[in-house]
């Protein structure tokens, strides 16, 4: 593909993608302008590296592994713990109140079952339902194969499933 036809690429990923890789900022970082600051840097950096893109169908993983690096990048400098996913932590606003604290509840418990996977593992999380990515992307993003990223994120919900049930059991 010629370098015009990688642009045209780039530009019809963009609409897709920016919110997908926004969402997977805001997972990681504290602050929406940071989150913002980091996608839009993630973003730059790929349309510079745009000529090392060799196939178009690895577009979103070759974009969340950028993304990926941009925060460890942004931790590295700041030399801060990763927080936990601080998304989770916000109400939806239009929910009756009685409704946002059985969410509060929820999201407590989901982060604690979250605190008990590894990093890879809540990784795959996040990029597969927080980024909306597919197990190919992901593995492409993390290096690893859609079977594997399969098989770790299978093995994830069921130690969150055992978490969560032990939680409800008296």
């Amino acid at each position: 593909m010629d370098r015009r036809g990688k642009y045209e690429l780039f530009v019809q990923h963009y609409a897709v993608y920016l919110p997908r890789v926004l969402n997977y900022m805001r997972l990681r970082v504290d602050e929406e302008a940071v989150a913002q600051d980091l996608a839009a840097l993630a973003f730059e950096r790929a349309l510079s590296r745009l000529s090392m893109l060799r196939d178009e169908d690895a577009f979103g993983g070759w974009l969340f592994r950028i993304a990926r690096n941009v925060v460890a990048s942004y931790y590295r400098h700041r030399r801060r713990d990763l927080p936990l996913e601080s998304a989770l932590n916000c109400p939806a606003p239009n929910l009756p109140v009685e409704s946002q604290i059985v969410n509060s509840e929820e999201v407590t418990r989901m982060r604690g079952a979250l605190a008990t996977l590894s990093e890879r593992e809540r990784e795959i999380v996040r990029l597969r339902f927080f980024a909306g990515l597919t197990n190919r992307s992901i593995g492409r993003a993390m290096g690893l194969r859609a079977g594997n990223v399969g098989v770790i994120l299978f093995r994830a919900l069921r130690k969150m499933r055992a978490v969560l049930e032990a939680e409800e059991s008296p």
